[in-house]
């Protein structure tokens, strides 16, 4: 593909084109220019790309899109024969244009946007379930990978940078897709990463203490997640297939109020009270999934889903309802619920004992750590053993609070290592176990900062009933310590220990 400068720019606010040129691709990193690429040099909040234009230039930018305030060190001009030009603000611009540059990719697509706290990745999974049953072709953008007709590809964000997310979605219009269900974090909404895509449909979860070390507040956070509802009403008159518009709430949620003010089109609540539109009913839960009679509008359908625990319940109503909003048959939405399959690290069992339970979830929140332990508990017919620790230079507030709702809901309680980065591990662990001691279980843990001896630790304790909860890495098949990544994962050193302890047939 071969586009001017200045047509990829035409929609972008405050921009100066004082060079033109031809563009065949986008960049915001220097290392990922190949020769006719425009380069957005973007100040970001650890480095500023705007130091990177040269090299950037070296590999072969056709052009550099970049604002200049405050940039003493910006090299004094670009090469004669190179595009140049100055915005207000890079990122935003580098939104405005991939979207220009990939065809505007999501007016071809139904898109539902998922944001809040805890279930996005599970609403997501569901949601393409339910399209797929209802027969479109659905493709997946979220935390465990990225789902583009019959192929899974590794991510490295919740929600891609926007360039990254036009390509993918004209991927997935040259492949013919029909829809795409996709993960809206706050940092997207504050990053401008999907600002140019137009939605169809918004789900609202719930909200919980997280990203505070980004927003500052919860009501900030929430303002950031809040927004995706607004963007609804931009897709009006511009997409392939017009349908109106839906946002899916979260009528249980104290901030239901806030996303309701903010939403466009077809409002849908869900939840377990009588008011809201799209409901479950005569919920029951057992070791191999969950049964509830989902009720849409006058239509009731008995439902049987492989998903565990009362938040399961919620994630498959989120999907039924903006399924039910969209104007899908009912008894499709049911169906795409039941064939739903259990998504990586997301109450995941381990296989290998037969006798005790393990389970790897990514709860790295205190709502979350709080709802895998409730499940663990109604589930457990004996102890229930938890090992978990919290991530390096991300939000310190809420580790004693995790520590002692830790304490006060788990029988036994390992402190280990998560993601450290560059913290100091032992200040981290300090911090969780300040809040063990103020629980009721303050004697009854262990301090242990290697993951992996960690969880053999809570394998071998293990007796018949128990149930072992591996919490906070879910998915991730890695571990970051200083600036390193290793390879780690929850779930294959949790089999490895099961093995170790249990012996190859799985048993004591």
């Amino acid at each position: 593909m071969i586009m001017r400068l200045s047509t990829m720019l035409k929609d972008t606010p405050g921009k100066n084109v004082l060079a033109d040129a031809e563009v065949t691709g986008i960049a915001y990193d220097s290392r990922a220019v190949s020769p006719g690429y425009a380069f957005f040099a973007i100040p970001g909040f650890k480095d500023d790309g705007r130091r990177y234009i040269p090299d950037a230039l070296r590999r072969g930018a056709s052009a550099v899109v970049t604002s200049l305030d405050g940039t003493p060190d910006l090299p004094t001009g670009v090469p004669k024969g190179k595009g140049f030009a100055v915005v207000s603000d890079p990122r935003r611009a580098l939104s405005s244009a991939a979207s220009v540059f990939y065809g505007h990719p999501s007016r071809d697509l139904t898109v539902v946007g998922v944001t809040g706290t805890k279930g996005k990745t599970t609403v997501c999974h569901l949601v393409k379930s339910v399209l797929d049953s209802c027969g479109l072709r659905t493709g997946l953008i979220g935390t465990v990978h990225n789902i583009v007709g019959d192929e899974v590809r590794p991510v490295t964000r919740t929600t891609p940078e926007s360039s990254d997310l036009q390509s993918l979605m004209s991927e997935m219009v040259a492949k013919n897709l029909d829809a795409v269900t996709m993960e809206v974090s706050s940092h997207a909404m504050e990053l401008f990463r999907v600002e140019d895509i137009l939605f169809d449909a918004a789900v609202f979860t719930n909200m919980g203490w997280d990203h505070l070390d980004f927003h500052g507040t919860m009501e900030a956070y929430a303002g950031a997640k809040a927004r995706l509802f607004s963007l609804l009403e931009r897709s009006r008159g511009l997409k392939k297939s017009e349908r109106l518009q839906t946002a899916a709430i979260n009528a249980d949620d104290p901030y239901a109020g806030l996303f309701r003010s903010k939403a466009v089109g077809r409002v849908v609540t869900y939840g377990l009270g009588e008011d809201s539109e799209v409901r479950a009913k005569d919920v029951r839960m057992d070791a191999r999934g969950t049964t509830f009679t989902l009720v849409a509008g006058d239509i009731e359908r008995r439902v049987r889903t492989v998903l565990l625990g009362r938040f399961n319940v919620y994630n498959s109503l989120a999907a039924a309802a903006v399924a039910y909003g969209l104007g899908f048959d009912r008894a499709t939405i049911a169906e795409g619920l039941e064939r739903a399959e259990p998504v990586r690290g997301r109450v995941e069992l381990v296989p290998g004992s037969k006798e005790f339970s393990v389970w790897v979830d990514y709860a790295h929140t205190p709502e979350s750590l709080r709802d895998i332990l409730a499940l663990a508990r109604e589930m457990s017919t004996g102890r229930v053993i938890l090992v978990f620790g919290c991530g390096g230079e991300r939000d310190a507030g809420r580790r004693p609070v995790m520590g002692k709702l830790a304490g006060d809901m788990a029988d036994f309680v390992i402190i280990t290592n998560d993601n450290p980065r560059n913290e100091d591990e032992d200040q981290i662990l300090d911090h969780i176990e300040s809040g063990i001691r103020e629980s009721r279980g303050r004697g009854s843990y262990l301090r242990i900062s290697d993951r992996r001896r960690a969880i053999y630790e809570a394998v071998e304790r293990a007796m018949p009933g128990d149930v072992v909860v591996v919490a906070g890495k879910g998915h991730e098949t890695y571990q970051v310590v200083g600036d390193e990544v290793f390879h780690f994962d929850d779930a294959e050193e949790a089999r490895r220990a099961i093995l170790a302890v249990s012996g190859k047939d799985g048993e004591r």
